[in-house]
């Protein structure tokens, strides 16, 4: 059976988180240590930005840059289509989410209807690593009407479009290193931004508000980095294969490699991909199931979409309203299996599979 994802590490990958691990038990430095500082500089380095600061988990991450921002009342845009996590952070921040309708990735027709009196920021959500093609478009909105722009780049290590990669495009992003994610720390996550004011700001934050005299400041709360996590992430940036890269070459090759006319598979050829989800869109509900079946049928178990639930469905929000276009994308994509270990006969059978697939109801 082709699973969904698999995490995997190289033998030298292995020998070099041991090896680290090792000295970071001997230096008893477990947190906030030279390996957090080095993740930080590296990641930085590869999304072209300034500034990195290394966190507990994604969530934080996206809570900490609103809280740096000052975002802490008011309204922040949302897509109706995005994980709970978006949503919860900015009330934890203090704000109120508001959705826009999304598909795949936001427009700005969507965010301008959407946009209230009350709206200070945007949160634009690279899903699956696509970034909008309507970036511009959206930029220059928010630029008109005083709207800081926050990405949530939980799925988007090393996405670009042709002119800006994830993490450079808004006044701060929001990177996650879960498991599942392209660069893991197990648990973890990192904020990236060009303004020193909101890094320092970040770096309080995530040390229970403190300043560097030691006094609480800010409220804050205990979102460090593990030194081991960051050790572990770390050895990925630095020892091949490079998992973005893997990522986006396997995602081209779905997209080059499907020709079946009832699948589309979203693929700009100017952009990069994090590879983080090959996700395929079908017409409807009805064609995502048969498709599923046929796949699982042929010793291959597709991945949950993203996401199935839109945050108007979930019940913890209670964010209500009518939202069409993130409701037809729940119903009809799923996501076909993908990591960077990925051997080039599974995913050949893969594409097989789904070429070979003919929908029951049109």
């Amino acid at each position: 059976m082709i699973p969904p994802f698999r995490i995997e590490f190289t033998t030298a990958q292995k020998a070099a988180f041991l090896t680290a691990a090792a000295a970071i038990l001997d230096s008893g430095r477990l947190t906030l240590g030279p390996h957090t500082t080095q993740l930080e500089q590296l990641f930085a380095a590869t999304t072209g930005t300034r500034h990195a600061v290394a966190v507990s988990s994604g969530t934080t991450a996206l809570e900490i840059a609103l809280r740096a921002l000052g975002l802490n009342d008011g309204d922040v845009l949302v897509p109706a289509n995005t994980n709970y996590a978006t949503a919860e952070a900015v009330i934890r921040a203090g704000a109120r989410p508001v959705l826009y309708d999304a598909a795949l990735t936001a427009t700005a027709d969507a965010i301008d209807a959407a946009r209230t009196r009350a709206t200070r920021a945007v949160i634009l959500v690279h899903i699956g690593g696509h970034i909008t093609p309507e970036l511009d478009k959206i930029t220059d909105y928010c630029d008109t009407h005083n709207l800081l722009v926050v990405e949530d780049a939980a799925h988007a290590h090393g996405s670009a479009t042709a002119d800006h990669p994830a993490g450079t495009i808004g006044a701060a992003a929001a990177f996650s290193t879960f498991a599942t994610k392209a660069v893991t720390t197990g648990e973890g996550g990192l904020i990236t931004t060009n303004d020193p004011t909101i890094a320092d700001r970040a770096r309080h934050y995530r040390d229970q508000g403190k300043d560097s005299t030691g006094r609480n400041t800010l409220f804050g709360s205990a979102w460090r980095m593990p030194e081991l996590s960051a050790a572990l992430g770390l050895v990925q940036l630095t020892t091949a294969p490079n998992p973005m890269e893997r990522g986006h070459d396997l995602l081209r090759a779905y997209a080059q490699r499907i020709s079946n006319p009832h699948v589309a598979v979203p693929f700009e050829p100017r952009h990069r991909y994090s590879g983080h989800k090959a996700i395929i869109q079908l017409a409807n509900r009805a064609q995502r199931e048969d498709l599923r079946a046929h796949l699982e049928a042929a010793g291959i178990t597709p991945a949950r979409g993203v996401y199935e639930h839109p945050l108007h469905h979930q019940p913890a929000l209670a964010l209500t309203g009518s939202y069409p276009l993130a409701d037809r994308f729940a119903d009809a994509h799923l996501c076909l299996p993908l990591w960077p270990g990925l051997a080039p006969d599974q995913q050949q059978h893969v594409i097989n599979t789904v070429n070979a697939w003919t929908p029951r109801q049109e």
